[in-house]
């Protein structure tokens, strides 16, 4: 009977985790309450979210290529690569507790680090096992309208080992190719812009240091509207 006891509980200690990770987590984001196409996991005690909803609502576009996941918003840029812990945050390399990973075809984020690495509050409810984000003191943050431009490409991204790179882009809607400025790391590479059907690129004239890198690309659409944005990418 006592062995019969040490094998139940035994079972029992590996199963808990299971548990835990299958709770109903409900998210709030500015006082919405969020509707996930996949509901949220709770892995090593952080929670994780799929990959868009939560950028988004704040108020953030995302770029995903080659299992690096590039966040643009509220003035600020994230990076991170699926199964690794570390990130890069406005540039600065920074590291997770826990790394983002993928689940039947989705992609889940830790929500608390990409929340506060844009700007945002968090806030967990153990009792209710609910997370309430307030972006900007609590203020709604404005959803980017439908029309908004965005990346719909970008390379390089995640880690590249070649120092000589060439900085490629597409946009969703049509710009003006005048008025493109294209900066890597603050230093200005718009003099070798090209375009060759609707995907823009310029070779970078110096050889790039180990350690990361931003892209910044500003300019103004075909019906005048301007826009603002970066990614970033490490080279190993």
């Amino acid at each position: 009977m006592k062995r019969l006891l040490s094998i139940f509980f035994v079972f029992a200690a590996f199963a808990a985790p299971s548990v835990v990770a299958a709770q109903s987590v409900t998210v709030i984001v500015n006082g919405q309450t969020m509707n996930f196409t996949q509901p949220p996991i709770v892995r090593a005690g952080r929670v994780f979210v799929p990959l868009r909803g939560v950028f988004e609502q704040l108020g953030a576009s995302v770029v995903y290529s080659s299992g690096q996941i590039n966040a643009t918003g509220r003035g600020r840029t994230v990076s991170l690569n699926i199964g690794s812990e570390q990130a890069t945050v406005d540039g600065q390399p920074q590291t997770m507790d826990v790394a983002p990973f993928i689940v039947s075809e989705t992609t889940f984020v830790p929500l608390r680090f990409i929340s506060q690495a844009l700007g945002a509050s968090v806030d967990w409810n153990d009792s209710t096992s609910t997370v309430t984000i307030s972006g900007g003191g609590g203020a709604p943050v404005p959803m980017p309208p439908p029309s908004a431009v965005r990346f719909v490409t970008v390379a390089p991204t995640g880690t590249v080992f070649n120092p000589n790179q060439t900085i490629r882009f597409q946009f969703n809607r049509g710009v003006r190719p005048s008025a493109l400025r294209i900066r890597v790391d603050g230093n200005s590479v718009t003099s070798g812009l090209s375009q060759s059907g609707r995907t823009f690129f310029v070779d970078v004239p110096w050889p790039l240091s180990r350690g990361p890198h931003h892209v910044r690309v500003n300019g103004m659409t075909d019906d005048g509207v301007p826009f603002d944005l970066s990614w970033d990418f490490v080279r190993g």
